[in-house]
C-alpha cells in the first residue's frame, strides 16, 4: 500500500482553505488502490466508490453524486489515455476522504487550468454566468468539480500498479470532513 504525499492531502482543502481531515487524522492515513478493467473502468470506478462509500455510513444522495463524479474521471481516463486505470482512496482517520482516477498518461493536458477557471467562475467575483460549461471539452471536469463544491485537482503521480508515471484527476469525496 502506498503513502500518499502531503501535497495530495494539502490538495483536499482547495485553494486556500483548511484541510478537511485534522492533523490526528493525517498522521493515520493511507491510500488504498484499485486497478480498473479497460473495457469498464468507469463502471467499475461506480461499483467500487458506491461499496467504500456505503461501508463508511456515507448517506445515499451523496454516495450518487460520487458515483457520477468518478464515472465522468474513469470515462474521461479511458477516452483520453492509455491503462493501466487505477482508482485510489486516501484513508485518513478510517474515513475515506480524497478519491483519485489514474491513468498512464502523465501529461496533464490542460485539466488543472480547466479546473482553474471553474474555480475562478464559481467565485463571488467570477463571471455573471458561472452556471456555464464549458463551450468545447471539459463537461465531465465541469460537473466533478460541481459535484465536490470545487475542490477537486489534476496532478502527476505513480501508477501503484507499475511504478511508471501517470496523472491522476481527484476530488474530495462526501463525509471526508465537509458535505459533498
Amino acid at each position: 500500500m502506498a503513502e500518499p504525499s502531503r501535497y495530495c492531502l494539502d490538495l483536499m482543502a482547495g485553494p486556500g482553505a483548511e484541510s478537511p481531515i485534522s492533523e490526528q487524522a493525517r498522521s493515520s492515513h493511507h491510500l488504498v488502490a484499485h486497478a480498473l478493467p479497460d473495457a469498464k473502468a468507469a463502471r467499475r470506478a461506480r461499483q467500487i466508490v458506491r461499496e467504500v462509500l456505503r461501508d463508511a455510513g456515507v448517506d445515499e444522495p451523496a454516495v450518487g453524486d460520487a458515483e457520477l463524479a468518478v464515472g465522468e474521471l474513469a470515462a474521461n481516463a479511458v477516452s483520453h489515455a492509455d491503462g493501466p486505470y487505477e482508482i485510489r482512496f486516501v484513508v485518513a482517520g478510517g474515513r475515506p476522504v480524497w478519491c483519485e482516477v489514474i491513468d498512464s498518461d502523465s501529461d496533464l493536458v490542460g485539466i488543472p487550468e480547466v479546473f482553474a477557471k471553474l474555480h475562478q467562475d464559481a467565485s463571488p467575483d467570477g463571471p455573471a454566468h458561472a452556471d456555464e460549461m464549458p463551450q468545447e471539452s471539459g463537461h465531465g471536469l465541469a460537473i466533478v468539480h460541481r459535484l465536490a463544491g470545487g475542490r477537486c485537482r489534476a496532478y502527476p503521480t505513480i501508477i501503484c500498479a507499475t511504478g511508471r508515471p501517470g496523472k491522476a484527476v481527484a476530488f474530495a469525496l462526501p463525509g471526508g470532513g465537509r458535505s459533498f
